[in-house]
């Protein structure tokens, strides 16, 4: 029932979503507002748990303030993103916020921001030209290795999935290389996922990686940079009848909370994105109020390692995030 409620959502996030065209239009701003009072997103794949929940935290920040939000899902693409960014400038938006995407992969849209005078803030992407505030992908990413680390102890194999165009697994991964070279006894293999398609990319290098790593015979874990791939490690595994296979993510969107409620992920790091969300958006509206004395800002807002000893606690603290 839990799987199907958040099929459910996404789908409702789908429809509800303006569509990218194949020339990044931006679409109509939803709600009548003017352009000025409109909040711009560009969600780097509007359907996965954790941009709606940025999205969501956003949106209600932007709507309490009166202004309406135009969402652009641009699939992953960076030349859409960019496309996405120079319309919503010409539109002449009140501000934009973009998902996921390195700033440095957004220097067109950055451009064309800057030149209509329309502020930008980046969750994830790290600061640029034009870019006024951010969020910090450090801490999360440091918090996954750790609990890593302590779980493998100090020699294993492990599969390790990466994404290097997005800055937010970038980050993590980093965090990830810091920590295990520090346990020289643990042996990585390493893959990059395909996006989209990262569902069916982690479960391919999974099968792959287990036909090498018989059962019963090592100590073995995965990890990958964002929880959306470990829908298909999960079915991967299962396929395989392991049981013996330690799992790691980061993010926590809901299905990866609801993986360590039902006993199928070791542990995630809850990201409270829809809290990163609302704070950019804030960032974007205090911006506009006093431009001339903004400095560039860095939000840091620390996750939590939700494993099977908290996960029913955690839920009961934050039932938003299983939403």
């Amino acid at each position: 029932m839990k799987r199907l409620a958040m099929a459910a959502l996404a789908a409702v996030a789908a429809v509800s979503l303006a569509a990218c065209s194949s020339g990044g239009d931006a679409g109509s701003t939803s709600g009548g507002g003017s352009a000025d009072k409109t909040l711009g997103i560009v969600a780097y794949i509007g359907t996965n748990a954790i941009n709606q929940q940025a999205i969501r935290g956003a949106t209600e920040v932007a709507e309490k303030n009166g202004w309406t939000v135009n969402v652009v899902d641009t699939q992953g693409n960076a030349d859409q993103a960019n496309a996405a960014m120079s319309s919503f400038a010409t539109q002449g938006v009140g501000g934009i916020l973009t998902l996921v995407y390195a700033s440095t992969a957004l220097g067109a849209g950055l451009a064309s921001a800057q030149a209509a005078g329309v502020p930008v803030a980046s969750w994830g992407g790290g600061l640029a030209d034009g870019v006024i505030a951010t969020t910090s992908n450090e801490a999360v990413g440091k918090a996954s290795a750790e609990a890593l680390v302590k779980d493998m102890g100090d020699s294993g194999d492990l599969l390790a999935l990466t994404f290097h165009p997005g800055k937010l697994c970038l980050d993590h991964q980093n965090e990830f290389d810091a920590a295990v070279a520090e346990k020289p006894g643990l042996n990585i293999t390493y893959n990059e996922v395909v996006v989209p398609g990262q569902q069916q990319s982690a479960a391919n290098f999974t099968t792959s990686w287990l036909a090498s790593h018989p059962a019963g015979q090592g100590n073995y874990g995965i990890w990958t940079c964002w929880d959306e791939p470990m829908e298909g490690i999960i079915s991967a595994l299962d396929q395989a009848g392991r049981t013996d296979v330690k799992t790691f993510s980061t993010n926590g969107s809901a299905p990866g909370i609801l993986d360590v409620q039902e006993g199928k992920v070791t542990s995630v790091v809850w990201q409270p994105s829809e809290d990163e969300g609302a704070a950019l958006a804030q960032a974007i509206l205090d911006y506009r109020a006093n431009p001339d004395g903004w400095d560039p800002q860095t939000i840091k807002i620390d996750g939590v390692v939700v494993d099977s000893s908290n996960v029913e606690q955690f839920i009961k603290d934050h039932p938003d995030s299983i939403k």
